[in-house]
């Protein structure tokens, strides 16, 4: 396998029929606290799939304030006010409750665990979705924070048909015979400036075992992105390398990548020069489109299956 760009399946995303939303409902948060919902005149998103998943469920007008840097822009663009959620310090309680929200929706167990806590100690009900989770589990939270629970069963069955399609493509090809792909990142850690690859807990791990892959960043240990030394990517033995279209050019190009990474060059992907260039929506968030992904990379990584 050569460079190449993997370009979206010729099937599209799935929406809902939107529904009415039904509120005050109440919900469990993933931190096991129950949250009731009694507005959504105010919601405040803070992450690019809830985003997907809420205007996929017709509700995507009720987001009034979301983050400021998001992978869907004309769907954040809809929101009247943008705000910042990445870097130390950018959001605190006292922050968010300026912008005067009816409802908060987080996503990260670590980063978000105390931000919610706090929110719910001055009365802004604030639930967490773990970004984390399978797909359609994340699209029935979310369905059911907005008050449409029967249209996310309705978005979340169709999301995972289009899972099940990949996996019965791929149910023929032995362990064994699975590639080795790893995802690498000139960002995935923050601001360290080394170089990172996917582990478990990760959207891109989600989608290169359900393309029939197997994730080497997840089997050499690494959850979420961490970095990794010329050493552990030669003993991960990648067969495959997949990067966002955005940090090509940071992790070398199609050419120079080999050269630039510590320890590429000594990898079976190396060899072949096996580079898949994903766009960033398909390997930085789980949602509505990640069935569509997981067929994509699937498409690269089989050609003519």
């Amino acid at each position: 396998m050569a460079t190449s760009v993997a370009s979206r399946a010729p099937i599209s995303a799935p929406t809902a029929a939107p529904g009415t939303p039904k509120v005050p409902v109440t919900v469990t948060s993933d931190d096991s606290a129950q949250v009731e919902v009694a507005s959504l005149e105010r919601v405040l998103v803070l992450d690019d799939a809830t985003i997907e998943i809420a205007h996929a469920l017709g509700v995507g007008d009720k987001i009034a304030i979301a983050p400021q840097e998001s992978l869907v822009p004309e769907l954040a663009d809809q929101a009247g006010t943008r705000i910042a959620t990445a870097g130390q310090g950018a959001l605190t309680v006292e922050g968010i409750v300026a912008f005067e929200p009816t409802l908060v929706v987080a996503s990260n167990m670590r980063r978000h665990a105390d931000l919610v806590t706090g929110l719910r100690k001055v009365s802004v009900p604030a639930v967490l979705i773990d970004t984390s989770q399978p797909a359609p589990d994340k699209i029935r939270k979310t369905a059911a924070v907005f008050g449409v629970a029967a249209t996310g069963d309705q978005l979340a069955t169709e999301v995972q048909a289009q899972i099940q399609q990949a996996a019965e493509k791929v149910n023929d090809v032995p362990e064994a015979q699975r590639p080795r792909v790893m995802m690498l990142s000139s960002s995935g850690a923050g601001d360290s400036g080394q170089t990172t690859a996917a582990g478990k807990s990760t959207p891109v791990h989600e989608i290169i075992t359900m393309a029939g892959g197997i994730n080497a960043g997840a089997e050499a240990g690494l959850d979420r992105f961490q970095s990794i030394t010329a050493e552990g990517l030669i003993a991960a033995r990648p067969e495959v390398i997949v990067v966002a279209q955005s940090e090509l050019d940071d992790l070398g190009g199609h050419d120079g990548i080999w050269a630039k990474i510590p320890g590429l060059s000594g990898t079976p992907a190396a060899e072949k020069k096996s580079l898949i260039v994903m766009e960033d929506v398909q390997v930085r968030m789980s949602g509505v489109s990640t069935g569509v992904s997981a067929l994509t990379l699937q498409s690269a990584l089989y050609p003519g299956r």
